[in-house]
């Protein structure tokens, strides 16, 4: 970024505000499509996304980890799942039988959205069926249910687990010794990864159901109210000896460099543009861009209302890079008042054609001379 961060975040306090903002994205997009069109709509709508996405990681997840038995797979799945949910991983076990249990024992969400509960244990249970067809998944308990925690049970199909979600099990010891996780930094690699494509995967969904001008108004809406929150909640933390506007950028640079939003930015002294070369997100909707778009408007209403954000260039729309600014409301009026006072100059216009190569020399002359004779500067 080639400033000093003055927020002073640790390295754990950045990856909290990192997954920390997807899954909240995730959860209130899937919470807006239920406001708008009831759960059983909701999840109608999530479902073939969710399948989708989740038989494309069945496939990569053994490569990014190296981990290829089914149970070790389901147990590390829970431990990345308690990385996304701000939970803790519980006792995981696994019976000769092939039947195992992965435990979350609490959630940021507390449950609090049952249609996203329902979704990512859908995840999880195609992964487990498209790595192995003979094998099944099931929520045994859910913190949306009223339970202490979440629960998973992975078995066998047509077989009755000698593992079973009982109470007595919370007091097994570890009787696995084969488990296998993948590593802090692949752990949180892979969350980052599911927590953003949950995310899109709601986008797409509300858009489907509601169309994007309908979807846009609930998103934006959330969205805005998620950057005043941050901006609010980080106050605190903002570099008192430096201007507002620097700390609106500085905070935006940072989440874009979290989010792997990878660019140049450029510091003038009335604006800050930046130019994102790759991007995640660059094959999603641009409903994406979007809300990302009023979630940092809502950072700059927080911290310095006099400021707005602006795209020009997404490649969610298929431009070949991601153009935003950090500029004083009313520039935009400014830049139109100059472009048309240009193109109503017709000195410039008569000279753009010439070099643009639309008039010979001999015509440009000509042409300026009677323009000269009618229309004195």
């Amino acid at each position: 970024m080639g400033r000093n961060q003055p927020l002073a975040l640790s390295e754990e306090e950045k990856k909290e505000l990192s997954i920390g903002l997807l899954r909240e994205w995730w959860v209130t997009a899937i919470q807006a499509l239920v406001d708008t069109a009831g759960s059983e709509t909701a999840l109608r709508y999530l479902n073939p996304h969710r399948i989708h996405a989740a038989k494309a990681g069945a496939h990569v997840f053994p490569s990014l980890t190296g981990i290829t038995d089914p149970i070790n797979i389901v147990i590390a799945q829970g431990n990345i799942v308690a990385t996304m949910m701000d939970g803790v991983w519980g006792p995981g076990y696994g019976a000769d039988d092939g039947s195992g249990i992965a435990e979350i024992l609490d959630c940021a969400t507390e449950g609090s959205c049952k249609e996203a509960c329902v979704f990512l244990c859908g995840y999880g249970s195609y992964i487990v069926e498209e790595l192995d067809p003979s094998y099944e998944m099931n929520l045994t308990r859910s913190l949306s249910k009223g339970d202490k925690s979440c629960q998973w049970l992975v078995s066998k199909k047509g077989k009755p687990p000698k593992v079973e979600p009982t109470e007595e099990f919370l007091t097994l010891p570890h009787l696995n010794n084969k488990l296998e996780f993948p590593s802090e930094e692949v752990k949180n690699s892979i969350a980052h990864a599911y927590l953003g494509e949950f995310w899109v995967i709601a986008t797409k969904a509300f858009v489907e159901q509601a169309g994007s001008e309908k979807a846009l108004e609930r998103l934006r809406f959330y969205m805005r109210h998620s950057g005043m929150s941050l901006g609010i909640r980080l106050a605190d933390r903002v570099n008192a000896h430096q201007r507002k506007v620097d700390s609106v950028v500085d905070l935006v640079s940072l989440i874009q460099d979290l989010h792997q939003r990878k660019g140049e930015v450029r510091r003038e002294t009335n604006y800050t543009e930046y130019e994102i070369k790759e991007c995640p997100f660059s094959g999603s909707p641009p409903e994406i861009c979007l809300q990302y778009q009023s979630f940092f408007n809502g950072v700059c209403e927080a911290i310095d209302p006099s400021y707005e954000f602006v795209y020009d260039r997404m490649m969610t729309k298929g431009d070949k890079t991601c153009h935003w600014t950090i500029r004083k409301k009313g520039e935009l009026t400014k830049e139109k008042r100059k472009e048309e006072a240009i193109s109503d100059d017709p000195v410039k216009r008569l000279t753009n054609k010439f070099i643009d190569g639309e008039i010979t020399e001999e015509e440009y002359e000509k042409k300026m001379t009677i323009i000269k004779k009618h229309y004195p500067r």
